[in-house]
């Protein structure tokens, strides 16, 4: 029964959230959490593989029972590897065991000197870099794809790697021989010291679950692991590899099964409604007109936002750095206009009200979040949009249809100024109060992707299509702009995604958009909006739906207003006219 053991005192690169902890951190993290899920892959080709772990400052029997110790060179603040330590891991080959050493990818990893271990091995301190071509933002990056040396077993069927980020090696001796390079530089190596067998790799990154689906990563996994415990490379590794990257996807976090979030506990919903007697006042008095002096109404809104209860800007301001699991904040029973006029015939025109209460609620919660603008196209440029049904649109892909399904997507997915978050404010419901608000978040999406997948998603390679109100015909896929679907952070990143606009760009490419298609709609959460919800959705991280529901055209139909905003105005600058927030890029569509 081989064992392979985790060394987590070092380093804490193994860290995965677990079910229960802190709600605010990234669903995955660091490298090889997920490795105790590939002992049943490993189980089928070397029999029972059990894994266990490190978690103290390890003592003189700390690798006994260790047929294979994987080890992460630790960072600047966390343990180092002292003298003692190093005589464990010499006495741990020397007893004709396997070690794999992963060099640290975060910047302060202390460089080590492996001489101690391997003669003329030492582990170099700057990353390996690439030139980017332009326009591809930074002239360097720590991504690197490298090329397997032949003639090993842990390189047999293995091609090519890609390493996230990776640090070089130096060796002057024998003890080892390369197995990957990128020009001209060693980024791993393998052989036998003593009677045992060591591969040491640069950069461990590229076995973590955002990436071990590139390239010939995984195989590459399995190889070293089925060498360093059998000292033979994995003979079925293709298929293998395949069930790992095409089969496997790793659940690390579980999320609440129910569907409506008002009905979840969590920091995603806020109840207003015991401040209703303080809301009414920072909501009464006069205000200036948000449609004809509409500079003076932003700057008075901020002001009132700055007198709301603590506890609500408390929730908007953890949400604009933290966000949330859902990636959305439902604020619930705020105070409504009295007066409400008919729903409006024609969304694209503003309407006039008694009251601004809705505008205000709008413009004071985009104050705490960003810079609120408008779209020249949407709604003729109004900032607060009216979102309500029409008969010419009802079947249309529009956010006036209501006889069918507005599926699942990124607002304004094609749109270089594509807002970061999107606030719907509820002022009537529909007739029959049945219309739901649909979220899917990437982070509860993200599970459900296989590897090989979520990597074809961070691939440029998707073509989304221009929404019909910016003047598409109604149903045209792809006719936008090329870009990726994930981006971003890898192990927590954003995603841009048009469920019926967006169409891949090769095969592969088309398998994997069906696949988000498949999870979003596995992990879709919903909220029924009354009069007085303000719903924000963070248009990065969610996408987001609306359910059919029947409109009568009647005047008392479902009226939403909608305000998208940005957190940074700069880039829009160029495309909004002096200090305006219309934004008026234009599409030849």
């Amino acid at each position: 029964m081989p064992d392979i053991v985790l060394d987590r005192y070092h380093s804490g690169a193994w860290h995965i959230a677990p079910d229960g902890g802190d709600a605010s951190a990234a669903p995955e993290e660091k490298y090889l959490g997920h490795l105790a899920d590939l002992t049943e892959v490993l189980g089928e080709h070397l029999g029972e593989v059990t894994i266990g772990a490190i978690d103290a400052a390890w003592e003189a029997d700390a690798l006994d029972g260790a047929d294979l110790l994987v080890l992460t060179l630790p960072t600047a603040d966390e343990p180092p590897l002292r003298a003692r330590d190093l005589e464990l891991l010499r006495g741990h080959l020397t007893a004709g065991r396997g070690l794999l050493v992963l060099g640290g990818s975060a910047v302060d990893t202390v460089p080590c000197e492996l001489s101690g271990l391997v003669p003329g091995l030492v582990l170099d301190p700057g990353f390996v870099s690439v030139r980017r071509q332009p326009p591809a933002g930074h002239l360097l990056t720590y991504s690197v794809s490298a090329e397997a040396l032949p003639g090993h077993p842990v390189t047999e069927g293995v091609e090519e790697l890609y390493l996230h980020r990776a640090r070089s090696l130096t060796l002057t001796g024998s003890a080892v021989t390369g197995i990957a390079a990128r020009d001209g530089r060693l980024l791993a190596a393998a052989g036998e010291v003593g009677a045992g067998r060591i591969v040491v790799v640069g950069g461990g990154e590229l076995f973590a679950l955002p990436f071990l689906g590139r390239a010939d990563n995984a195989r590459f996994l399995l190889n070293t692991l089925s060498w360093l415990l059998t000292g033979q490379y994995a003979p079925a590794g293709s298929e293998l590899a395949k069930t790992v990257t095409h089969e496997r996807c790793f659940t690390v976090r579980s999320f609440p099964p129910e569907e409506d979030l008002a009905q979840v506990e969590g920091p995603h919903v806020v109840d207003a409604r015991p401040y209703r007697s303080l809301l009414e006042r920072i909501g009464g008095g006069l205000l200036p007109d948000p449609y004809r002096d509409q500079a003076a109404f932003l700057v008075e809104a901020e002001l009132r936002f700055d007198e709301m209860p603590r506890v609500i800007r408390e929730a908007v301001t953890t949400f604009r750095h933290r966000s949330n699991d859902y990636e959305g904040l439902l604020v619930r029973g705020l105070p409504v206009d009295a007066e409400l006029p008919a729903t409006p015939a024609d969304p694209g025109r503003r309407v006039d009200k008694p009251t601004w209460l809705s505008e205000l609620w709008l413009a004071g919660f985009a104050s705490a979040l960003g810079f609120p603008l408008a779209y020249l196209q949407e709604k003729h440029g109004l900032l607060f949009q009216n979102v309500a049904p029409t008969p010419h649109n009802a079947a249309n892909l529009s956010s006036e249809s209501s006889a069918i399904l507005l599926d699942f997507h990124t607002e304004t997915a094609f749109h270089p100024h594509m807002p970061d978050f999107l606030m719907l404010h509820c002022l009537r419901s529909d007739h029959d109060g049945i219309a739901r608000t649909i979220l899917a978040s990437v982070r509860m999406a993200l599970p459900h992707l296989s590897l090989a997948d979520r990597c074809e998603l961070f691939l440029p390679q998707f073509r989304t299509g221009v929404d019909f109100s910016f003047g598409s015909a109604n149903g045209v896929q792809g006719n936008g702009p090329t870009l990726p679907v994930l981006y971003g952070n890898p192990y927590d990143p954003y995603m841009t995604f048009d469920l019926d606009l967006m169409v891949g760009e090769t095969p592969h490419a088309q398998q994997a958009l069906e696949a988000l298609r498949s999870a979003v709609n596995k992990v879709r959460r919903w909220v029924r909006l009354s009069p007085g919800d303000l719903l924000i959705v963070n248009n990065r991280r969610a996408v987001h739906a609306r359910s059919e529901f029947p409109a009568r055209f009647d005047g008392r139909d479902r009226w939403l207003q909608r305000v998208c905003l940005v957190s940074d105005p700069v880039p829009s600058a160029a495309d909004r006219r002096g200090s305006g927030r219309v934004v008026e890029t234009a599409f030849a569509v």
